[in-house]
């Protein structure tokens, strides 16, 4: 079974140390071979305007066997059991309770928007990782 590289994103806005504690035992909880998390570092909103409130963001790096599928739909999962629901957006779509986002898959940029996003590259200098990008 293949070995993927995944880089993905953390963030939120709304009770950050407790969602992103909760997003990193639900991804650990995962089957991932490794795992590495950069240091959380707060920034300013970018194309949200719903709420100025600072963001905590986080980068994590990891490989798993699962399929791009597969994963992405327990990222979305886990977003869910992290307390951003539906219904969370519905009644409170400025409280980002988390935010994961799946940035790059084997190379492949899922996120163009994000990849070069300040928090997203510093993170990948803190852990001393690269994108590593298809050319």
């Amino acid at each position: 079974m293949k070995l993927h590289r995944f880089v993905l994103t953390l963030g939120s806005n709304s009770e950050p140390q407790k969602h992103l504690s909760l997003a990193q035992a639900g991804l650990r909880a995962l089957a991932v071979e490794r795992l590495v998390f950069s240091p959380a570092r707060e920034s300013a909103p970018i194309s949200f305007g719903l709420s100025d409130a600072l963001f905590t963001d986080q980068v994590a790096v990891g490989e798993t066997h699962m399929d791009l599928d597969t994963f992405a739909a327990e990222l979305k999962a886990l977003e869910c059991r992290t307390g951003r629901t539906p219904e969370q957006r519905k009644a409170h779509p400025e409280a980002i309770p988390v935010d994961i986002d799946l940035v790059t898959w084997d190379g492949m940029v899922l996120k163009p928007q994000d990849v070069k996003r300040p928090y997203l590259l510093q993170g990948l200098r803190d852990l001393g990782e690269a994108l590593c990008l298809e050319k």
